[in-house]
This record gives C-alpha cells, sequence and structure tokens, in this order.
C-alpha cells in the first residue's frame, strides 16, 4: 500500500489563473512555501512564538487584580477551566456541574465537561476518536482491550481555589441532572470580558494572551521535553497544528498513565501561574475508577484494536501447533500444507516483531535485510521518496528463524525446480496442492493463519505500539519504529539528531523480551 506520488501531493488545489498572471512554476513555488510551513510546524519546538511562559501568566494575574471582586472571581474560573482542560472557550462556558458520577450522560463528545464538584475533585469529558476508525464487527472484539468512552482528571488544588467558588455555588441547585456552570443568558457577556481582558493586558504589557493560546496551553505543555503526542492528544481532544496523528490509531493507554502526563503538565504549569508557591500535586482521584469501569482490564482508552496478551498467546500457540499437525503427513499435500503453515509462521512472527504491516509480498528482496548486522529495512507504507522508510532491528530470536526459514526455502525450492520455470525471487511464497507458487498477499495470508475469529491482520501494530509505550520507550523510539512521523519529523533526515545505534540498542532489548513473553520460537522447517 502506498501514498499518492510527491508530484501529486504538490499540486495545487486551486486552478492557475492565468489572466491574473498566474502560472504553474508560480504554484510550485507556493506548494513549497506551504511544504516548509508544514515542516516548520511539524516540530513542535518548545518556546515558540504562540506558547504562553511565566511571562505572560504574571501578567494576566496582574490584569485580574485590577478587577471587581465579582468578575475577578468569574474570569480566573474561565481561565482556570481553560488550562485544566485544554479544551475551548465555548467548551468552558458550557461546563456542567454533578454531584454523581452516574448523572452524566451515556454519550458525551470529547469536548464536553462534566465537574465533579465533591471533593477531591475532578472533570470529566468523552475520549477524542480520530476520524474513519475502524469500526467493531464480527466476534473478535471480544478479543481486544476493553476501552471506555471517557476520562476522569483529577483537579489539582491550586486550580480547584481558582473554580471552588463558582462551583460550589452552582452545586447547591444540583439534584439529579447536571446544571450549567455559567447561565446561557450570561455567556456572551463573559466572552466579551474575557476578550476585553486579554486585550487589555496586551496592550499595557505586551504579553501574548489569547482565549486560544490559553486552552492550547495544556496540549503545549504536554509535548515539552520527551513528551507523548498521542497522549497529549487523547487527554485535550486536540491534534497538532500539521494535522492528525497516525499513531492515534494504534495506542490504547492505562488511565493512570494519562493521569500521570496529566499531573507533570499540571504541576509546570503551577510554576508559571504561582512560580513562588510550593508544589500542590493532584490528589489520585478516585472518580477515575468509577468512570472506567469496575475491573482494572477495562481502564484503557483509545484504540479498539489492541489485542489482549492472553489472546495473542494463543494465535502463537495455535500457529505453532499447526505446523505440528501438518509436520505428521508424508504426502505431497502434507509438504505443501506444512510449507505454507510455515511461511505463515515466518511471516506472522516477523510482523509481531517489527510492526511490519500485512502487504502483498512482506519481504521482497533478500536485500532489504542483513542477518549479520540484524538489521531489516522496511518499506511497506511510503512515497517516491521513501520518507516513511525506516531501519528496525531484529531480535536474535527473529535472525534464527529466518535462518531456519532460508534453509527450508532452499530445500522445497530444490524440490519444485521442475515446477518453477523462473527462480522466485521473493523470499516468501504460498504453495497451491499441485506445487505451484503463488504470492503472498494479505488474503492467502489471512486463510492460511485461521487466526481466532478472523481479527485483522494488522493487530500487530496495535499490540507493539501500545506495549512498547508501556515498557516506558519513549514516543520518539516507538514512531520511528512504527513510522509515525509527519513532514520535518523523520528520524533518518540529514539534519536529525535521532540515534540508530542507541535506538537499536534500547528497541531490540524490549521486541526480544515480548516475544519470549507472547510463546514465540525459532523453528526448524519441514525439510530440516
Amino acid at each position: 500500500m502506498e501514498e499518492r506520488p510527491a508530484t501529486e501531493l504538490t499540486q495545487n488545489d486551486a486552478p492557475i489563473k492565468a489572466a491574473k498572471g498566474d502560472s504553474s512554476l508560480l504554484a510550485v513555488f507556493r506548494a513549497r512555501s506551504q511544504q516548509i510551513f508544514q515542516d516548520k510546524a511539524a516540530q513542535l519546538l518548545p518556546g515558540r512564538w504562540e506558547q504562553l511562559n511565566t511571562f505572560d501568566f504574571q501578567q494576566l494575574k496582574s490584569q485580574l487584580e485590577q478587577k471587581k471582586p465579582a468578575l475577578r472571581q468569574r474570569l480566573e474560573c474561565v481561565i482556570g477551566l481553560l488550562l485544566i482542560t485544554g479544551r475551548s472557550l465555548d467548551s468552558v462556558l458550557d461546563t456542567q456541574i454533578i454531584k454523581r458520577l452516574e448523572r452524566i450522560p451515556q454519550v458525551i463528545t470529547d469536548q464536553a465537561i462534566y465537574i465533579l464538584s465533591n471533593e477531591p475533585a475532578c472533570w470529566v469529558s468523552g475520549v477524542y476518536r480520530p476520524e474513519n476508525s475502524r469500526q467493531l464487527t464480527g466476534d473478535w472484539p471480544a478479543h481486544m482491550r476493553t476501552t471506555q468512552d471517557r476520562l476522569a482528571l483529577p483537579i489539582p488544588l491550586i486550580y480547584w481555589r481558582l473554580i471552588k467558588q463558582n462551583v460550589l455555588e452552582v452545586a447547591i441547585r444540583v439534584n439529579k441532572r447536571s446544571v450549567p456552570l455559567f447561565p446561557k443568558d450570561y455567556r456572551e457577556d463573559l466572552r466579551e470580558e474575557m476578550k476585553a481582558l486579554l486585550s487589555e493586558a496586551n496592550r499595557n504589557t505586551g504579553s501574548r494572551l489569547t482565549v486560544h493560546r490559553l486552552g492550547a496551553h495544556l496540549f503545549n505543555t504536554l509535548n515539552q521535553g520527551d513528551a507523548d503526542l498521542t497522549a497529549a492528544c487523547l487527554i485535550t481532544a486536540r491534534v497538532p497544528s500539521f494535522g492528525q496523528q497516525a499513531s492515534l490509531y494504534y495506542y490504547a493507554p492505562h488511565m493512570k498513565r494519562l493521569e500521570q502526563h496529566y499531573i507533570h503538565a499540571m504541576e509546570t504549569i503551577r510554576q508559571q501561574w504561582t512560580p513562588s508557591s510550593p508544589s500542590s500535586v493532584a490528589e489520585p482521584s478516585h472518580a477515575a475508577a468509577y468512570a472506567n469501569a469496575s475491573s482494572d482490564s477495562a481502564h484503557h482508552v483509545g484504540s479498539n484494536l489492541v489485542p489482549t496478551t492472553t489472546y495473542v498467546n494463543g494465535l502463537v500457540a495455535s500457529m505453532q501447533q499447526q505446523i505440528k499437525a501438518a509436520k505428521k503427513g508424508s504426502t505431497w499435500t502434507a509438504l505443501c500444507s506444512v510449507h505454507n503453515a510455515y511461511v505463515a509462521y515466518t511471516v506472522a512472527m516477523l510482523m509481531f516483531s517489527t510492526g511490519y504491516r500485512s502487504v502483498r509480498d512482506p519481504l521482497p528482496s533478500w536485500d532489504n535485510i542483513s542477518l549479520s548486522r540484524r538489521i531489516i529495512v522496511i518499506a511497506d507504507k511510503t512515497d517516491d521518496q521513501q520518507s516513511h522508510a525506516r531501519f528496525l532491528p531484529l531480535t536474535s530470536l527473529m535472525v534464527e528463524q529466518l535462518q531456519h526459514y532460508q534453509r527450508h526455502r532452499e530445500g522445497i525450492i530444490e524440490r519444485l525446480s521442475f515446477y518453477l520455470q523462473n527462480r522466485w525471487d521473493t523470499p516468501f511464497m504460498f504453495l497451491d496442492h499441485y506445487g505451484n507458487p503463488k504470492e503472498v498477499t494479505p488474503t492467502r495470508l489471512h486463510d492460511q493463519l485461521q487466526w481466532i475469529d478472523s481479527p485483522p491482520l494488522n493487530i500487530n501494530r496495535h499490540f507493539l505500539h501500545t506495549r512498547l509505550k508501556e515498557s516506558d520507550l519513549s514516543s520518539e523510539v516507538v514512531d520511528a519504529f512504527m513510522g509515525h512521523w509527519d513532514p520535518g519529523q523523520e528520524p533518518w533526515a540529514s539534519y536529525s539528531t535521532f540515534c540508530p545505534r542507541e535506538y537499536q540498542a534500547l528497541i531490540a532489548s524490549v521486541i526480544q523480551r515480548l516475544m519470549v513473553q507472547q510463546g514465540w520460537k525459532a523453528l526448524k522447517g519441514a525439510l530440516l
């Protein structure tokens, strides 16, 4: 599967207006400028112009102190919610107050905000899901991680002080259903007061305050340092300026992991808001336990396609049993069956050790792999410039399996020399009942593997992405392994500081451990 050619991607969406002096050459220049802008935006460098800092917050606090107490209280509440939730001003003004989490509607959007007024306080919102996520059909969803449609996060004490008085005043009126924090007939006035406050601060002090920057500050803070951009998207329901994050389709973290990211980011913002105050680490929220489910296995959000460890272990054992059963036969048909089972096992092992996509001819040439150096080059989804081709380390277990497979393949080719008019160059091939070689395609691989309840073949990528991050590997390393980078973030680009040796040392040991846990073994072929 390939993306569109680079020449097509750089075409201008609007037609050329020759009558106004436009030309195809100018259109190319415009496209190049747009690409340069996208590359810069994709870098997410800290301290950029649109990101707020301590100076901005101190000027905002100074401006707030000049307001009348009643208005200051409401404005502080709005600012606090913008910083706490990372949502837009519209979402903040539509905030609802509840006394019991059971009162939250069954279906809520990722922009909805519900505040539990009991202490320790928390806020709840729907979980962001990327567009065109796969629909759950058939029986295989039962073997995937159970994910929730809402996320509950604690409100740190210092931010609770900003919103507490407003929240408790409204909470008195809460009975069964939720009650809006801000009356509808007052929201527009509050919006104008907020804009006036920021304009005054900018005009008088030279700060760079806007409603959008306040709402995006949590997202930007979550992306500082060795950050996980995918976690930032799930917490704030925002995506980066350069577009959708591919890793959102593959990640299903535990809610406690997201809560740790969130608390760390809120502490950073606290230091900007009140530099001299002591730390106010948020208390673990009792709401998270309810909002997720009763069992720990359900405390996840994100991708619905992350298989459970038990299910993956069962798949590995089933494939090994297929090979063992096929070896018992001695007929020509049995030889073809054991070969096909062995090829499918080796390809599946490669997929679960490298994150290889289920594409036609998984390994098109032996030139793409070096067993002596334990390196494989994968270009399973890329463009004309091979910008998403990636280098991956091979574990000792995978190298041993490929060595066994090479010897098996040579023996099969010798036996089939009469049928093979031309030498079969691709490393992997299936055989039909007559011994004719067949290309390894996703459909043939799916039919041969016979995985329990027939899940999508790409569950290996969902499993690896999530488990690698749960092994405390940095987001940068995981994205380099999975091929989840955007233009301007290529780990192998000319000016990249990404170190291949450190990357290989980090990732290989974790993959080896995961493969052993799953039960993978280096098996000899039928002819050995």
